[in-house]
């Protein structure tokens, strides 16, 4: 097995040391611990139902690689103590907006406000400007108001909003689209 080296490291806000790592298939357990943390959770995410299987993450940690290697798309994860804590994702569009990227974020609930989205953010988007992705876009719930927050400092504007488009906990939330230029 490969031990991976971080590609990146910061400081949280609360002085926590977070590395940034490329996926790969050594992390599969801590990624099927995250991913089905999050979807327990239910929260802001697409990322809900059954819980994942080491199957099915192996299998998406193995495209992934692939559509890296092709460039159509860029993950990372940040990791604390050898856990996963967040993972930022841009996925290019086809023939015609191969220039857009749709970017996902997803933060564990005790790293939120510790500055591991934002800096996610940061670290994805210089990358998709060397991919040379034109415009990112996203889509985010209405009440979800701190990552609104967060992607309006980091320069996204809203250009959509789509009435009941998200549903979660039994209720539905106005979709806003997000883009910013790169």
């Amino acid at each position: 097995m490969m031990i991976t080296k971080p590609i990146a490291k910061f400081i949280s806000k609360s002085g926590k040391e977070i590395e940034i790592h490329l996926p790969s298939l050594e992390k599969v357990p801590e990624l099927l611990t995250f991913v089905n943390r999050l979807t327990k959770e239910d929260t802001f995410l697409s990322l809900t139902g059954d819980p994942k299987t080491l199957a099915e993450e192996e299998t998406w940690i193995k495209n992934t690689i692939l559509n890296m290697k092709a460039s159509r798309s860029f993950v990372c994860w940040a990791i604390y103590n050898s856990k996963i804590v967040g993972d930022c994702s841009i996925n290019r569009g086809g023939t015609r907006d191969w220039h857009v990227g749709k970017m996902g974020l997803m933060v564990d609930q005790e790293f939120r406000r510790d500055g591991v989205g934002g800096y996610l953010l940061e670290y994805v988007l210089s990358q998709a400007k060397k991919m040379d992705i034109k415009i990112v876009s996203l889509d985010v719930f209405s009440d979800n108001t701190i990552a609104i927050k967060l992607y309006e400092k980091m320069g996204f504007k809203k250009y959509a909003l789509l009435p009941n488009g998200l549903y979660r906990q039994n209720k539905y939330s106005d979709a806003i689209k997000m883009y910013r230029q790169l």
